[in-house]
């Protein structure tokens, strides 16, 4: 099973700025998307799907849209190494006037080396690679291959979290001054009362001439119920900002769900000429953003972490 993981990390990532929102878009379920410093990092093996939808029920005339998510981590030998890798399947691209996207397909590995620098402190570097496909704009049903490499660097102490990334950097112009983001993350865990927890973070993101930050809190009661509220001033789809409202519920140690949903977002939706009151108009905006459900299965090593609590 080893030769086949390792054997993942050399065939995988994604790239391409036009792309990177949706992806970049998921982290606060798949933290990896940001960092792949955090690849094992929480000691067992984690699976995680999302399946995000919008709207949720098809519109007469409307656009809709679908994506899906997965991503795989786990530690190895005796967690000095972590490695995992994500696949997704984004229609989101870009969405013509005449209705339709163009769909993406990605993989991407990624490798992490953990490394003990004090009591309680741990610092973990990491590295992604890979492949996607992505659209080219303007020219209608191609589509191309790229390759890309990222990096990122974690540092934990206590109930303190810091990371430092750029996830994405295409392998088809090894121009550093592109316009690949990097990202900044800070995160913080406070014990309000016996088994509940509140953890709150804020993600900064620099690109081009331009610092956008997040901020984000999730309420743990009693380890039996989480909800979460996520500022995301770094963009939903194409730029716009998100406020999310999440809601996870854990089934014992191994299984959990959740469902989010950006109060913000909107929903283009394409009229022909006379299928309005007035008969004129051709287009209009509805309120109707991306649903998510995501799902997370983790995996007992062995090494007693599943009998831990992982908000």
């Amino acid at each position: 099973m080893r030769r086949i993981l390792l054997g993942v990390v050399c065939f995988c990532s994604w790239s391409l700025y036009a792309q990177q929102e949706s992806l970049r878009m998921v982290y606060p379920f798949i933290p990896l998307s940001i960092n792949p410093a955090e690849a094992g990092g929480k000691g067992v093996a984690s699976v995680t799907g999302i399946f995000r939808r919008k709207p949720l029920f098809q519109q007469a005339g409307g656009s809709t849209s679908s994506q899906q998510y997965f991503s795989f981590d786990m530690p190895i030998h005796q967690e000095q190494w972590g490695v995992g890798f994500l696949a997704y399947n984004t229609d989101q691209s870009y969405g013509p006037l005449g209705g339709g996207v163009a769909a993406n397909l990605g993989l991407a590995g990624l490798v992490a080396k953990r490394f003990v620098v004090g009591k309680g402190q741990g610092l973990q570097l990491g590295l992604n690679l890979g492949l996607n496909q992505y659209p080219v704009l303007g020219k209608s049903g191609t589509s191309e291959f790229g390759g890309s490499i990222g990096f990122g660097i974690s540092y934990q102490y206590e109930k303190l979290e810091l990371g430092l990334s750029r996830p994405t950097q295409s392998l088809r112009s090894l121009e550093w001054t592109n316009p690949n983001p990097i990202y900044a993350r800070i995160g913080y865990q406070w014990v309000p009362g016996q088994g509940n927890l509140l953890k709150m973070g804020a993600l900064m993101r620099h690109q081009y001439s331009e610092t956008r930050i997040d901020l984000n809190a999730v309420f743990w009661w009693q380890e039996k119920l989480g909800l979460g509220i996520w500022w995301q001033n770094t963009g939903s789809e194409f730029s716009n900002e998100a406020l999310l409202g999440s809601i996870e519920i854990p089934f014992g140690r191994n299984f959990r769900v959740g469902y989010a949903y950006d109060f913000l977002g909107k929903n283009s939706v394409y009229l022909s000429p006379g299928t309005t009151n007035t008969g004129t108009s051709t287009t209009q905006t509805a309120v109707s953003a991306y649903h998510q459900i995501f799902m997370r299965y983790e995996i007992d090593l062995g090494n007693g972490k599943i009998a831990n609590f992982r908000p």
